[in-house]
């Protein structure tokens, strides 16, 4: 029964990942997958918008495939952690159904096979859970080495892995039975480990007057707060699937504060640790547009509990089943739609193929964009350096943007930008408007809200400034 249960898990998984890898061809990458690819054209200790983490992982990429590979290989790896977590919790059958559940939730499912910084930050927030739970199992002192190891490779990958600190601190004053390890040394040594492998992401802000933090402040503060929460609410229960996001309301933000006493340490571990980083969330909603996979690890927990309560007896395996036909469902809505119904235009493989052959006859000195994502597409598919004007992007204001001569030629992607003509005449002698789409993506309307100009003879002699 063990090799059997072991064995199905791994079979499901693998058969899975080989899926995905089917439908890589029919998946363009993300303007921001092509954004965190020219991260590592520029390898730091850390970048305006995320830690570092995700642009270590694409330096060793080289195309798209490897791309889409390396995206379902982490998502392996955290379909492992996951069993091996439920595992130790539950038993074997609560670790299948688990790996099931996660594995088909859509926001794991069809964002698991584009490589973001969330990739990392699953594998190190459940790889973090994995040591506390041999802490609390074994309580041998070095898993706490290994923990603390764990949240610093967890926040070089995304700054919400910080919401894991109060989530174990919170499960260790809660837990009677632990409450021991808060007079001994090897907590506070881990998180000395785990600062210090944060630091260098630390060094970086200071370097850059703290970039970051002003960055994602900025977010924050939208005047539609019921807008705001409505489509927040909406998001979460589309993208966890209904029975998840229910259960996952329920028990984080109900039964953790009523019932704490009752429950045993691992349950109380998944919620402990879930609670921040839902109610963070939660609580910021109504203040700006939280993404969907923002949420992600708030979730982790929740599922090993909903997989261990649906199928830990005969009476609610049917509803363990009947959610996930609920959820596969929602599954085949996404990925139809954006594997075989997205509209396209005609041979859309075909114009990202030839861009760099584009960009070569155009015989420009640089190429720029008016658009992150556009600037990192054409970066990426076009095989060329891309610059952005001074003020739109502050990653590429600290790359620095090249000095245009007067009589230099440059090729300009605008995104959704009616008036680029008007913009960019004053500034050069001639402007010419190519009436083809020269990129494709499935995302942002790109590929119909993208319009290149070539532009020859640059008449200023002081810095582009695309917005004068």
């Amino acid at each position: 029964m063990r090799v059997l249960c072991y064995n199905s898990n791994m079979i499901y998984a693998v058969f899975l990942s080989l899926f995905k890898l089917c439908l890589a061809p029919l998946l363009p990458l993300l303007g921001d997958e092509a954004y965190y690819s020219l991260w590592s054209r520029y390898l730091a200790l850390s970048y305006n918008d995320h830690p570092p983490m995700i642009a270590y992982i694409h330096w060793f990429l080289r195309n798209q495939f490897s791309i889409r590979l390396a995206a379902i290989l982490l998502l392996l790896l955290a379909s492992w952690l996951v069993y091996l977590i439920a595992k130790e919790a539950y038993g074997k059958k609560a670790a299948l159904a688990a790996v099931i559940l996660f594995n088909i939730i859509p926001t794991y499912f069809v964002g698991g096979m584009f490589l973001t910084p969330e990739q990392p930050l699953l594998v190190f927030w459940l790889l973090s859970l994995y040591f506390v739970l041999k802490i609390v199992k074994t309580k041998k002192n070095f898993y706490w080495y290994l923990l603390g190891l764990s949240v610093g490779l967890g926040l070089l990958s995304k700054y919400p892995m910080l919401l894991i600190l109060p989530g174990i601190l919170l499960f260790f004053i809660l837990a009677k039975d632990q409450r021991f390890w808060f007079l001994k040394k090897e907590p506070y040594l881990a998180a000395i480990i785990a600062l210090a492998t944060f630091s260098p992401v630390i060094i970086w802000n200071f370097q850059q007057g703290l970039s970051s933090l002003l960055y994602h402040s900025s977010r924050v503060g939208s005047p539609k707060y019921f807008e705001n929460i409505l489509y927040y609410l909406i998001l979460q229960t589309i993208m966890y699937s209904p029975p998840l996001f229910v259960f996952a309301f329920n028990t984080i933000l109900i039964k953790l504060w009523q019932k704490y006493s009752e429950l045993d340490n691992f349950a109380l571990l998944f919620l402990s640790t879930s609670f921040p980083a839902f109610a963070a969330f939660l609580l910021v909603s109504p203040f700006t547009m939280v993404g969907g996979h923002w949420t992600s690890i708030a979730y982790l927990g929740p599922i090993i509990l909903l997989a261990h309560k649906l199928y830990s007896s005969p009476p609610t395996r049917l509803r363990f089943w009947s959610s996930l036909i609920v959820i596969v469902l929602i599954n085949t809505l996404f990925v139809g739609y954006y594997a075989f119904l997205y509209p396209s235009p005609p041979d859309a493989n075909k114009i990202n193929q030839e861009l760099p052959q584009y960009i070569e006859q155009a015989q420009v000195d640089y190429v720029f964009s008016n658009q992150m994502g556009v600037a990192s597409l054409v970066a990426f598919y076009g095989k060329t350096d891309v610059a952005m004007p001074k003020g739109l992007w502050k990653q590429f204001d600290i790359w620095g943007q090249p000095e245009l001569k007067p009589g230099d030629d440059i090729l300009f992607f605008a995104f959704a930008d009616d008036k680029a003509t008007e913009k960019l005449k004053p500034l050069f002698r001639k402007v010419e408007k190519d009436p083809e789409i020269r990129l494709f993506a499935k995302d942002s309307n790109i590929h119909s809200e993208t319009k290149a100009y070539l532009c020859k003879g640059y008449k200023n002699a002081r810095p582009f400034n695309y917005n004068r």
